[in-house]
């Protein structure tokens, strides 16, 4: 297996079928993938079709296009907007997983920021900007220091993240209890890799 599907078959077990609950900013969500997130990428193909990994779906992206959604749609499009355009090859496999996760709960920069807010509290090398950018610096210092302390500073700023959110929304909430024990599941999985 390669580090996405090692990433991938641990994302998908918590992203379940279809989902439409009013708390939930992404709206009508399938496999993880919802209506807000793929309207947004396809908003930026400038009136171009959407390939869903299988065959060409017409914009714009509807409340039926969620719903007809199937799971290898669903992993393409998650390959190519969030292990691909963060370039998570370039990892060890098990950072790599942290960091896709992440961003396909809460997006790819707010990913980053966790893994960046992680490292510096692990305090093993010179600080990383918290800037959300998965630049040279970054990539350096998630591959030296890709050891079980900073994976798991990295997993506990994902903690302190959504209970910050949380604190900040209490309509959240409801998903609080799902998150942590995603993150748990996250701290056991990535440490059999």
């Amino acid at each position: 297996m390669d580090g996405f599907d090692l990433a991938q078959d641990f994302t998908a077990s918590w992203e379940g079928g279809l989902s439409d609950d009013a708390a939930d900013h992404g709206g009508l969500t399938h496999y993880g993938v919802s209506l807000a997130f793929l309207t947004d990428v396809a908003s930026t193909l400038k009136g171009r079709q959407y390939l869903l990994g299988i065959g060409v779906h017409p914009l714009p992206v509807s409340r039926e296009t969620i719903r007809n959604l199937d799971k290898s749609q669903a992993r393409a499009i998650f390959r190519r907007e969030f292990w691909d355009r963060l370039s998570l090859d370039d990892l060890p496999v098990q950072m790599g997983v942290l960091l896709y996760d992440a961003a396909v709960n809460t997006g790819c920069g707010q990913s980053v920021r966790l893994a960046q807010r992680g490292y510096n509290t692990a305090g093993v090398g010179t600080c990383l900007d918290v800037d959300g950018k998965l630049g040279p610096l970054t990539r350096a210092a998630l591959t030296e220091h890709n050891t079980r302390d900073v994976r798991q500073a990295i997993l506990d700023a994902r903690e302190v993240y959504y209970r910050e959110l949380v604190r900040h929304n209490a309509s959240q909430k409801v998903f609080l209890r799902g998150w942590l024990n995603r993150t748990d599941d996250l701290r056991r999985y990535v440490e059999t890799l």
